[in-house]
């Protein structure tokens, strides 16, 4: 059963729980307060109750003894109107007859055994329900006046009165319970806020961290607590795991800014390893195209040493020098421009041109292998953003894998067709670029191990490994995609994806 999942902010969490703890522990002391309230304060209106009855008992001796009726009726009149609480007082007589009340009417006769006190007993409470009084309950309280020789005297006090104060303490409870839980809410939102706040300083320092900016410009630091309110600096704090967090972040920070650092770097020495390792295949080719004006350099100066007087045929000779000059700068100039370190900005460029100039490192082994090269690469194409040396590289590896290919055929197929087909088209958002071989073709078992370092199917001495490899780190360097089409026996191809 899957866990069902769902957000809610840490503030919440807070004061679910401080809600949740404040409702439990009120209620329970709600229910303790109200109980023993109720328990206190029935014992001192019972205490009451017995101090007025005992005080009224001795005041009437001698009316009740002398019968005088108006005296006695005057003392529990003066009485009742003094507490408010009494609902009503009443005299019994040692007979057993109701000789004087307070009841405005008349006397509810059901009162005069709901409360008898026995024989040595000094006083009785009772809890009566008067049915005419809205079924309220009276404490009733008997206390027999000189031993209940000449009668008794019975005091009846509303509850009522205790239910209020009960009900008044425990409203009071419950507002500072309110009280409390209001002051927990702020708090919590207070207490949420310093730890999210910090957090989501975090949070957004790492969304904001793009790939693009790491090892070129400096990383955002994260910086939290440094101001009380973000305004007041705080002359001192007591740092906790968030503040940990934030250094260990920013740690992790640099490292990964190093790493990556290191990376470009151990890439761009890998990169240019082997750009001198191409050179080296390359080598006797540009022997070749830098003997040969050399040789039409040194036959032109014998010449002119010949005849130095010829003018005219001399400065067609000069031309002619001039020209094998220009031809061996310009293949010493690609062959620099190939191997010297450049920067790794990205500029506009001509995919055109790269094909061209990677072309002409490589011509010489295509005009001796007999490679007939069909360039179909429009001149108008849209310019890419690239680094005009590695893009040049990824050119120049494909080149030469294209023409080992072909040259590995041959020699085992001698009549076999030698093309090279180069095009390329306008995508919706890239440059679609296809290099197409007639070559050996690519076994279908190895075709997804080629771009792995290391990994070659030529002879011991005859490759490094990294040359495709190179060409993917180049090529994902550039936000592009590569990918090979191969039959075996029959030739491949390789597409570009560049924007």
């Amino acid at each position: 059963m899957n866990t069902i999942k769902f957000k809610l902010p840490l503030f919440w969490k807070f004061s679910i729980a401080i809600i949740f703890i404040v409702i439990v522990f009120g209620s329970i002391n709600s229910i303790l307060i109200y109980n023993n309230v109720q328990s206190a304060l029935q014992t001192e209106t019972e205490k009451r109750a017995l101090f007025i009855a005992n005080s009224i008992s001795q005041q009437i001796v001698s009316s009740l003894l002398f019968e005088d009726y108006v005296t006695l009726q005057n003392v529990i009149n003066g009485i009742k109107e003094i507490d408010q609480n009494i609902d009503y007082i009443f005299i019994v007589d040692s007979k057993g007859n109701v000789v004087v009340h307070t009841f405005p009417i008349n006397f509810p006769t059901q009162l005069l055994n709901a409360n008898r006190v026995d024989e040595n007993q000094k006083f009785k409470t009772q809890l009566i329900n008067l049915k005419n009084k809205n079924e309220e309950l009276i404490l009733d309280v008997a206390v027999p006046i000189l031993d209940g020789k000449i009668g008794n005297v019975r005091v009846g006090l509303r509850e009522s009165s205790i239910q209020l104060d009960v009900q008044k303490t425990v409203n009071i409870f419950w507002i500072m319970v309110g009280v409390f839980l209001f002051f927990g809410i702020i708090g919590a939102l207070v207490f949420a806020n310093f730890i999210t706040k910090p957090i989501k300083t975090i949070q957004n320092v790492a969304d904001n961290i793009e790939l693009s900016q790491i090892g070129k410009e400096q990383l955002p630091q994260i910086r939290i607590r440094e101001k009380f309110l973000d305004r007041i600096k705080m002359l001192f704090r007591a740092e906790d795991e968030i503040d940990i967090l934030a250094d260990r972040f920013n740690q992790m920070i640099f490292r990964l800014d190093k790493a990556y650092r290191d990376l470009q770097n151990a890439q761009s020495n890998l990169i240019q390893s082997e750009k001198l390792a191409t050179v080296g295949t390359l080598t006797a080719g540009l022997a070749h195209e830098i003997n040969n004006p050399v040789a039409g350099l040194q036959n032109c100066i014998r010449r002119i040493k010949n005849d130095p007087a010829n003018i005219e045929q001399n400065m067609k000779y000069l031309v002619m020098m001039e020209n094998a000059v220009d031809k061996i700068e310009k293949v010493v100039g690609n062959l620099l421009n190939f191997t010297r370190k450049q920067s790794g900005d990205f500029i506009s460029l001509s995919i055109s041109e790269i094909v061209e100039n990677s072309l002409l490192l490589v011509s010489h082994r295509l005009e001796k292998l007999r490679i007939s090269v069909t360039n179909n690469i429009p001149t108008n194409l849209p310019m890419i953003k690239g680094n005009k040396n590695q893009l040049e590289q990824v050119m120049l590896n494909l080149f030469i894998n294209s023409i080992d290919s072909i040259e590995e055929k041959i020699s085992k197929h001698p009549d076999s067709e030698r093309r090279l087909i180069l095009s390329a088209s306008r995508e919706s958002d890239f440059i679609k670029i296809k290099i197409e071989d007639t070559g050996i073709g690519i076994p279908e078992n190895i075709l997804d191990k080629i771009f792995d370092p290391f990994f070659t199917t030529k002879s011991p001495g005859k490759g490094t490994g990294l040359g495709l490899s190179v060409v993917y780190n180049i090529i994902d360097a550039h936000q592009g995609k590569i990918y090979f089409e191969s039959e075996e026996g029959k030739g491949t191809k390789v597409n570009l994806h560049l924007k």
